[in-house]
């Protein structure tokens, strides 16, 4: 589990002062902050406000909205075992290096009429949508069909669960499972400290999430422009040229 390297925005966030006022040209984007969070069962987030602020978690018990409020919340992932060991399996179409050269191979395997995924669970790969080939009879007619076309190192990969990791947050004393949970502040700034480190200050609000690989994902909702002051300066430093910073601003936005 490790922030992006993009994380650094805390390097504007905190000379960045109050909010821009949020308009159609300065639209919130959604960041993965907080990547396979779970991949370790020790691992953690101390999520806290700036002072005179507090944290609102919004989540659902038994199908009913519910929220609370704190001045710290801690964010963890404990293994549930199953009842029972349960398949997985999906088609790996191709291998890659990167994940631009993945997305390239996702592109051209769409256009053949297979619908993809990129994934990453040691190297960079492009699976066929789990969704699509959802049974395993599916999945070994499409394996037969690419290797009748000619692409022998297509397979099927699979791995057995016996447990599956279980998010949960900690507030005021209590412990609280859910699959996902919203969490905003006022002044949409929160201090994050991830396995014991430093506290990193982010701007926004934030969504734990199941992901692909079975942990979680941190999502950082974001204003563009905000996150934009941060990122350009932590990529390109401090000291570079005003036209260089500019042309940066406009290679990151997404």
């Amino acid at each position: 589990m490790h922030f992006l390297a993009k994380q650094a925005m805390v390097l504007g966030l905190l000379v960045a002062g109050s909010a821009q006022a949020q308009t159609p040209l300065n639209p919130d984007i959604q960041i993965g902050l907080v990547q396979r969070f779970g991949e370790e069962t020790d691992d953690t987030l101390v999520l806290t406000p700036l002072t005179g602020d507090t944290l609102t978690v919004s989540f659902e018990t038994n199908g009913q909205p519910q929220t609370l409020t704190t001045q710290q919340l801690t964010l963890e992932v404990g293994m549930e075992p199953l009842p029972e060991p349960v398949l997985q399996e999906w088609v790996v179409l191709s291998s890659h290096r990167s994940f631009e050269s993945a997305e390239e191979s996702a592109l051209q395997w769409q256009e053949r009429g297979i619908a993809t995924e990129v994934a990453q669970p040691n190297a960079w790969q492009v699976w066929a949508k789990r969704s699509d080939y959802n049974t395993p009879l599916l999945r070994r007619l499409l394996l037969e069909s690419l290797h009748g076309e000619g692409h022998p190192n297509t397979f099927i990969d699979s791995q057995v669960l016996s447990e599956v990791p279980r998010a949960a947050f900690i507030a005021d004393g209590y412990r609280y499972s859910r699959p996902q949970f919203r969490i905003t502040s006022a002044n949409r700034r929160v201090q994050i400290a991830e396995n014991g480190g430093s506290k990193k200050l982010f701007g926004g609000d934030f969504r734990l999430q199941p992901n692909a690989y079975g942990d979680y994902t941190l999502v950082n909702q974001v204003p563009i422009e905000l996150y934009l002051r941060g990122v350009v300066h932590h990529e390109i430093g401090p000291s570079a040229p005003q036209a260089s910073v500019q042309a940066k601003a406009v290679l990151a936005r997404p």
